[in-house]
């Protein structure tokens, strides 16, 4: 079983904060790792979305339904 995505991003927000690093580093780090799957995560979402919808578009042509 996979840890969600979410999950992940939440632990890694809070391991950004609980890091014991002399000079924050591995802080910034976990923070900057965890900001960018976030924003990864955000996008795959959109892109499935679209995707969705174009198929979806796609099935109507190929059944003779008009397109939007």
């Amino acid at each position: 079983m996979r840890t969600s995505t979410e999950t992940l991003i939440a632990a890694m927000h809070i391991l950004a904060t609980e890091i014991q690093s002399d000079d924050g580093v591995a802080n910034a780090a976990v923070a900057e790792a965890a900001e960018r799957l976030a924003e990864q995560h955000i996008r795959i979402t959109q892109l499935e979305q679209e995707n969705d919808a174009m198929r979806a578009d796609l099935l109507l042509w190929e059944n003779g339904g008009p397109l939007p």
